[in-house]
């Protein structure tokens, strides 16, 4: 676990056959992690993204994922956490779980034009963008309500 908070790269090898077993002990860590009263993970999120399994945009989504929380960890102040942001970007990940939940829809039932979900996925980056220029001025709402 220090290994990971210290963002120090690592590999886990099954010392009988050799295989990489990482991501199943990342997995277990992060499991281990919810259960012991620390979930961190929304329900709805996990539901989601169980739903993504086995789609043909599985990897898209996985590619998403990471981008995002990269961006989410560089984002943080030195040594602590942004308070008044942290509801904003949950809100954002949660509209992007249901962007991908749409474009499964789409390809399940035809429901939605390629033209409404072209247009969530500007409005997306639109908030995103804010919130990423609020971070860079290093300003929230709470900080302007005062």
């Amino acid at each position: 676990m220090d290994m990971v908070k210290q963002d120090r790269g690592f590999v886990i090898l099954d010392a009988r056959t050799g295989d990489d077993i990482t991501r199943g002990v990342l997995a277990q860590v992060m499991l281990e992690e919810e259960t012991r009263g620390r979930a961190m993970l929304p329900v709805a999120f996990l539901r989601q993204l169980i739903r993504c399994y086995g789609h043909s945009r599985q990897g898209e989504v996985s590619d998403y994922l990471e981008r995002m929380m990269g961006e989410f960890m560089d984002q943080q102040p030195p040594g602590g956490t942004v308070d008044g942001l942290g509801q904003e970007n949950a809100a954002v990940v949660r509209q992007a779980m249901s962007l991908f939940t749409s474009l499964y829809a789409v390809e399940r039932t035809g429901n939605r034009t390629v033209e409404n979900l072209l247009q969530e996925i500007m409005d997306l980056r639109q908030q995103v963008e804010t919130l990423q220029t609020r971070l860079d001025n290093g300003t929230d709402r709470a900080a302007t309500s005062d």
